[in-house]
């Protein structure tokens, strides 16, 4: 599905471009068409699978007075808070179950790597055109970062089967940090508007996504894992949640450093994001295999164990 997903946004930008070199009222009116046709096929697709999936069409029971249908006891004189109250607990639990699970010190982590400007998104597309590029340029540019993600989507399952979901989360993270730390430190030496600084920033995210995939599709599949399988719909819908809020504070550090010349500082504060992210993740890594790192295998201990303890003969 990651596949598909990026697939489309691969080839979607290539087209759209090569439409707008032609005519920019052609290209409008393309991709007015082709949403329109969109809609029609996903309403089609939904409808299959709500045909196929039986479970879908059970309702839920009602667990609260105050969505049934004889909700009288909520308009006891002398407690008008209690219909409030009944729903912000009803609010709160998805919360409180997600904050509560094993595994959402690692689920916190993904959603924190959302607070990014560091993606081909509006906002660095428009950085890239301040900087000089055209819109050709930043298509390629694009292609190039798709193209990454997509050979993330092949070396995760490749890396998870060889050495497990958490370790290989790990590497994907650090690597992640290691490429969008690398694409800020080019903002030190030089002028954040010079075109050199610009195509820093372009490698270090267009690599930085091969980690970011791999460790969504860790995150994922320690998730499916852990989680009960009657709370991973409540589990996941408060994860999306939680990475929406976090995507608004990056377009917030936009809204703040509103100037291009100012760009260098969502990106400082994306680079930030993803090096809290990182410890978060470590911090779970230990909690569930007590290490971080073989010693063993890392730094020789097999060996100085083995000189330490004395031969039983």
């Amino acid at each position: 599905m990651r596949r598909i997903d990026l697939f489309c946004k691969l080839i979607a930008p290539v087209f759209i471009s090569l439409v707008d070199s032609f005519s920019t009222r052609v290209a409008i009116w393309t991709v007015l068409g082709l949403n329109m046709a969109s809609v029609l096929v996903e309403y089609v697709a939904i409808a299959q699978v709500y045909r196929s999936v039986p479970e879908l069409k059970k309702h839920a029971a009602t667990t609260t007075l105050a969505t049934s249908p004889n909700n009288a006891a909520t308009q006891i004189p002398g407690r008008p808070c209690q219909g409030i109250v009944s729903y912000l607990r009803e609010t709160l639990a998805p919360w409180q179950d997600f904050v509560t699970n094993r595994v959402f010190i690692a689920s916190f982590a993904l959603s924190l790597i959302y607070l990014t400007v560091l993606s081909f998104g509006a906002t660095m597309v428009t950085y890239l055109l301040h900087s000089g590029f055209d819109s050709l340029e930043v298509s390629c540019m694009r292609i190039g970062s798709v193209a990454a993600e997509l050979a993330g989507t092949w070396i995760a399952p490749l890396i998870m089967n060889r050495i497990g979901p958490i370790r290989s989360g790990l590497w994907f993270l650090n690597w992640q940090f290691c490429c969008v730390a690398g694409a800020a430190a080019a903002y030190v030496p030089w002028d954040s508007n010079s075109r050199l600084v610009a195509g820093c920033l372009v490698i270090g995210v267009a690599l930085s996504r091969i980690g970011l995939w791999g460790f969504d599709l860790s995150v994922q599949f320690l998730v499916q894992e852990n989680v009960e399988e009657h709370a991973r719909t409540r589990f996941s819908a408060t994860e999306t949640a939680l990475q929406n809020i976090f995507e608004m504070l990056s377009f917030a550090s936009t809204i703040v450093f509103s100037r291009p010349e100012q760009f260098e500082y969502p990106v400082m504060i994306s680079s930030g994001a993803v090096a809290v992210a990182a410890i978060c993740f470590a911090t779970y890594v230990r909690k569930e295999r007590g290490h971080l790192l073989h010693r063993s295998k890392c730094m020789g201990g097999d060996k100085v164990l083995y000189r330490a303890v004395p031969s039983p003969a």
